[in-house]
């Protein structure tokens, strides 16, 4: 900030001034130094005779997740000596066996405690506490290969009930193994809490960076999750090969032919993952956290935490003609160019065309009711219904061309996102930004209707819910399971049972409760021994990462067989205790069959507080 003055004054008027003005602003606003985007394309250091020759800076500055000249926040961040503060750290990054040399000053006012500085594998307790204003010497041998990473925390750093001071602390450290590093990106995924911010690579949507490849190119990515809260990731469209899993002191590499796909990954605190995917369709596409708070845009920060800029808007939030097209927080935007494989133009000759319309409901409970009809049966068959505040199962066939046309009877703007299916982009359901060229993803818009096409090139279980960036629509009823079924299989609702998990809005039910199939308590389930079953299991609340679904025998798990994950099937499934948990935008599929009568208990639980739907299954012999 300039001040200009207009008579000759004394330095000592000077200084009174400048004081009186810092002490006016919020710390944000005092002339911290800038805390930069580091994309962690070009790692820490230099690097000669096998040696890692690292200086390293911690102190405070002033980050900004979006605009350059947009919020201001105070964090403590690390650099490299003589560089810009970097929002992830630097990047440490070395072939195997290499020296790290290490020294790290701190130009902070409190302590801090460094984790993950030392070889790996290792412990999690091998940590180092830096005084304030103290230098420290830090030498270790690389180990491992894998993707790993080192963080550090203050004990001032806390901010409501999260980090918010030293939540930048922390960047990747990967090994490589022996020969040429492979050609990839890192992405580190962070969480300011005051209140929340997310990015990756130090920025959030729309301002993160825009990535950009073709049809056919393998891309392989490593995510380190730098944060104090797990993020459930999801890809848009395509399926992604899961490489290896670290939990910050280990590494887990998966064998080749043995990854598993999938569509949503969840990393935890502190954790990594390492993916590999080809992009099969051109068009735009997202990655993102599938926590509707980490992708939606932000509530404006408090002023005593920073200084917001001028003219920074969010009444747009839902302006699809803006960058941000209601959107915010942690996600990544991708455009594929190349040569499309699906063709829903030429010739199109849809084998089924279904309408889902959505509206306002009329009865308890309120908010939004689905319904699903098949546009070429009887109008003497009554359209499938919401249950509760789920909507109704969603059935197509493996490679068999359907429409699906949304009908959005409300006063209000929708979209609906078809979650796992590989489809083209214009129809993917992400308004203002899915589409191919200038092609763009209309928002259903009140009294007006959208047709959307695909050919689903694989059998699984997938889901449909609104991609309108608001809580309300998707707690209110705007989703339900979507299943592909293989070809020349027919879908039998007798023994196919998909149980869909969301949350409550609130009233009936009270704001927060766990639904399940749209209800807190289902009605009892009735079933048959000696039937395979297959249940499939979908979490979309918005927030509630760690579900747990059990099925319970006098309070004891039972055993079931996984066969399925993310529509994607098991090469060899696994039978295994019947108590899984399932993070947002993740679906299972487990196979259970009763060999005696039996009354079992179908729990959804969040282990946070204890908050549960529950079912009653009864297995019988004979008819129900």
């Amino acid at each position: 900030m300039r001040v200009f003055v207009h008579v000759c004054p004394t330095p000592m008027t000077l200084l009174v001034l400048a004081g009186t003005l810092l002490a006016t602003l919020p710390l944000a606003a005092q002339q911290l130094p800038l805390v930069v985007a580091n994309d962690n394309r070009i790692p820490g250091g230099e690097l000669h005779n096998g040696v890692l020759a690292l200086n390293l800076e911690m102190t405070k500055g002033s980050w900004h997740p979006e605009a350059e000249n947009g919020e201001a926040i105070p964090v403590y961040a690390f650099s490299e000596k003589g560089k810009p503060l970097q929002a992830p750290a630097p990047a440490i990054r070395v072939p195997q066996g290499t020296t790290v040399d290490l020294t790290l000053h701190s130009s902070l006012t409190v302590p801090a405690t460094l984790h993950g500085l030392h070889q790996h594998p290792g412990k999690d307790t091998d940590v180092i506490t830096i005084a304030p204003g103290a230098t420290q010497h830090i030498r270790f041998v690389a180990g491992v290969p894998g993707t790993y990473l080192y963080w550090a925390r203050t004990p001032d750093g806390r901010g409501g009930n999260g980090r918010a001071l030293d939540a930048l602390l922390g960047g990747a450290l990967v090994i490589d193994p022996p020969g040429p590093p492979s050609r990839d990106r890192i992405f580190v995924l962070e969480r300011w809490k005051g209140p929340t911010r997310t990015a990756i690579n130090g920025k959030s949507w729309p301002y993160t960076e825009r990535l950009n490849y073709e049809v056919g190119e393998k891309v392989h990515w490593r995510v380190v999750n730098a944060s104090d809260l797990s993020h459930p990731m999801h890809l848009h469209g395509f399926h992604f090969a899961l490489d290896a899993e670290g939990d910050g002191e280990n590494y887990k590499l998966y064998e080749d032919g043995s990854q598993p796909l999938e569509f949503t990954h969840s990393v935890q605190i502190l954790e990594t993952f390492d993916m590999t995917w080809v992009p099969s369709e051109p068009g735009r596409w997202l990655y993102h956290c599938h926590r509707i708070p980490h992708m939606r845009l932000p509530v404006p920060l408090d002023p005593g935490d920073a200084a917001a800029a001028e003219n920074h808007d969010h009444e747009h939030m839902h302006d699809m003609n803006s960058d941000y097209a209601g959107m915010g927080g942690m996600i990544m935007g991708m455009t594929i160019t190349g040569r499309s494989v699906i063709d829903t133009s030429t010739n199109w000759k849809p084998a089924r065309k279904l309408e889902l319309a959505i509206a306002n409901r009329k009865a308890a409970p309120a908010f939004y009711e689905l319904s699903l009809r098949d546009l070429a049966a009887s109008t003497a068959v009554k359209p499938q219904l919401s249950t509760g505040l789920t909507g109704p199962v969603l059935v197509v066939t493996e490679k068999q061309p359907v429409e699906i046309e949304i009908v959005n009877n409300l006063s209000e703007p929708t979209a609906v996102h078809w979650h796992g299916i590989e489809l083209e982009s214009y129809y993917d359901g992400v308004p203002g930004w899915g589409g191919r060229d200038a092609k763009k993803t209309p928002a259903v818009e009140p009294g007006k209707s959208f047709t959307v096409r695909m050919v689903p090139p694989r059998a699984g279980t997938f889901m449909y819910h609104t991609h309108w960036h608001d809580a309300v629509q998707l707690t209110g009823g705007i989703h339900g399971a979507m299943i592909v079924m293989p070809e020349g299989k027919t879908y039998d609702p007798a023994t196919d049972k998909s149980f869909i998990m969301t949350l409550s809005p609130n009233d009936p039910f009270g704001a927060g409760l766990i639904l399940m199939n749209g209800s807190p308590q289902p009605a009892t389930m009735r079933l048959q021994t000696g039937t395979t079953y297959r249940f499939r299991f979908i979490n979309i609340t918005p927030t509630m990462d760690n579900m747990r679904i059990s099925l319970l025998n006098a309070g004891q798990p039972v055993h079931w067989r996984l066969i399925a994950k993310d529509a994607a099937d098991l090469k060899t499934p696994v039978m295994k205790t019947a108590d899984q948990m399932i993070a947002v935008g993740e679906t299972y599929d487990f196979e259970y069959k009763a060999d005696a009568p039996q009354e079992l208990t179908l729990t959804g639980l969040n282990p946070g507080d204890n908050r549960r739907a529950v079912q009653t299954l009864v297995f019988s012999t004979g008819s129900n």
